[in-house]
């Protein structure tokens, strides 16, 4: 009997979704920002799981690259599938590679087999081969397994019925060629999900033409997400014309029939004269009731320079801001999330506070909800987290804190926070993202007030975002400021339009409501020899996608240098 299903609540059963989901071979999945991609993915397992198109005992496996979407994926489903989302396995292309050399390692030739309890390192000199393994040496061990036996090979293609792999743009030609190895020629269907114009990671030797690879290699069907849920439709249309543009640079595209009052591009005499535009601009968003955390402040590069004088006048105007590109990744981090649940449970508690931590401490101790063991875990944590409180007085101190932190941490116990993130079995890299975080908060105390400050702007919270366009992807924001569409941030647009086009395109769709260009004539902090002097801006190279903007996008066009 052919069981019925529909899509459970989180997004909007349209035909193109359902086509995607019902489609019974390997699809790639072409989607624009704001579609959907993670709940397509936890809504496909939805469907496969109770249509029996995974039929028990087989499994679904799950590929990303960062561990922050890693589990943002396996949380979706586990809330879509329930018990059934056991069989959904989750990982990082890292992870897996890990998972693979960790079991068969014993394939390698001696010489190669690093040893039990390996530590991973991140640098390439750091790493010896045995004890100290390179992070991204773990993928091409994982590949030498996998070629020296077809057995291994077969293992996981019985397992695993279908394969998730998110963010499709961005795979490498080595994690492309663990694919093929697995399920290429086998009865395992791909579902690869990403954006082609979001292609900003080919610096990083991903692989150009990875999707159209994909649809000769495993036969695979090419499906479109394009329309963005959460941007506002004045936005959704200028999206749509800047995307046809990428698509298609040397074909006309139609013009907006009205101008686009949320969207605008400025041109200033300096950095001063836009800086002061910009705070001015920012005071009447946040006084239209937008809070700060949902407003950012983009660059194509060099955000530290390109906003220093930005800075220097939001701060001037009290308006708290912070720098994400180093601090971005830390946060999002399990153990950043640790950090900010339990300083914030220490100085400023919240109900939702509190229920994430029970939530943590339950899955460290392997405990469902409404186990025989809740009560104790719940009652022995809130009384450690009083016993904390209790010791908090005006003059405590960052490293009183930081103290706290530590203590928390082997409350917690060090050896389950390892087994459930395996990223910290390497002291390296739990070493590494502890100092950034340790950074920031010492920055943090050290500017605010209060400790209660300190806290929300250590989660950066009650603060404008700056950063780089390549640190943006995922994130989305009411109001976005673009700043620098000039040449010599674009410095290689003649070479690359395609790639850079990609950036542009990324930057306007992080904007739900709001979008702001500019472009400064003048930037002190560019480079002067005795041969060139690069502080005046040009627009030559950069000049189609502004027209683009301001012509056939209609955005408000604004010369403040008359």
């Amino acid at each position: 009997m052919m069981i019925q299903w529909c899509p459970s609540e989180g997004i909007q059963a349209s035909s193109e979704l359902m086509d995607i989901i019902t489609c019974d071979e390997s699809v790639a999945v072409l989607a624009g920002a704001g579609a959907g991609k993670t709940e397509l993915l936890a809504q496909k397992a939805n469907y496969l799981f109770f249509t029996d198109k995974c039929v028990w005992p087989k499994r679904i496996l799950s590929l990303t690259f960062k561990t922050e979407a890693q589990l943002n994926i396996k949380s979706r489903v586990n809330k879509r599938c329930g018990q059934k989302a056991t069989r959904f396995d989750s990982f990082t292309f890292h992870a897996f590679s890990k998972s693979i050399v960790d079991r068969f390692k014993n394939v390698l030739p001696e010489h190669d087999r690093p040893i039990n309890n390996y530590d991973i390192v991140f640098r390439q000199q750091d790493a010896n081969g045995k004890d100290k393994i390179f992070m991204n040496d773990l993928l091409r061990m994982a590949i030498k397994i996998l070629r020296a036996r077809t057995d291994i090979r077969d293992l996981f293609s019985y397992t695993y019925c279908y394969v998730f792999v998110d963010e499709f743009q961005d795979t490498t030609n080595e994690q492309y060629e663990l694919l093929q190895l697995f399920f290429q020629n086998t009865s395992t269907k791909l579902l690869t999900v990403g954006d082609l114009y979001q292609s900003i990671m080919l610096w990083a030797g991903a692989r150009k033409t990875v999707f159209n690879d994909f649809l000769i290699d495993f036969s695979a069907t090419k499906k479109i997400m394009a329309k963005n849920h959460r941007a506002s439709k004045e936005i959704q249309d200028v999206l749509e014309i800047v995307l046809k543009y990428i698509k298609e640079p040397n074909q006309p595209v139609n013009e907006l029939p009205s101008q686009s009052p949320s969207c605008s591009a400025h041109i200033f005499v300096d950095e001063h004269q836009e800086a002061s535009f910009v705070v001015a601009n920012i005071r009447k968003v946040i006084a239209s009731g937008v809070s700060e955390e949902d407003i950012c402040i983009l660059t194509k590069q060099h955000s530290s320079q390109y906003t220093d004088i930005l800075r220097a006048e939001l701060t001037r105007a009290g308006i708290n801001n912070l720098d994400m590109n180093d601090l971005q990744d830390a946060l999002r981090e399990p153990l950043g999330q640790l950090f900010s649940l339990f300083l914030k449970a220490l100085v400023c508690p919240r109900p939702k506070v509190m229920t994430d931590l029970y939530k943590i401490n339950l899955a460290l101790n392997k405990v469902e909800v409404g186990g025989d063991k809740e009560e104790e875990l719940t009652t022995n944590l809130i009384k450690f987290i009083s016993s904390k409180k209790k010791l908090l007085t005006e003059s405590s101190t960052v490293d009183d804190l930081l103290s706290y932190m530590q203590s928390f941490i082997h409350f917690l116990g060090s050896k389950k926070i390892k087994g459930r993130w395996k990223q910290y079995k390497s002291s390296e890299y739990y070493n590494l993202i502890w100092k950034s975080l340790e950074d920031h908060l010492r920055k943090m105390c050290a500017q605010a007030k209060s400790l209660e400050v300190a806290i929300n702007l250590f989660n950066a919270e009650n603060s404008i975002h700056l950063m780089n366009i390549h640190k943006c992807k995922g994130l989305e924001y009411h109001a976005v400021y673009f700043l620098g569409l000039e040449d010599q941030a674009f410095w290689n647009y003649a070479q690359e339009p395609f790639e850079n086009n990609c950036a542009i395109y990324v930057a306007l769709s992080r904007a739900k409501h709001q979008l702001t260009v500019t472009y400064s004539k003048y930037r002190s902090h560019r480079s002067v020899t005795n041969q060139f002097d690069n502080r005046p801006s040009s627009h030559n190279d950069v000049k189609p996608i502004i027209d683009l903007l301001v012509k056939k996008c209609n955005f408000l066009a604004k010369n403040h240098t008359k």
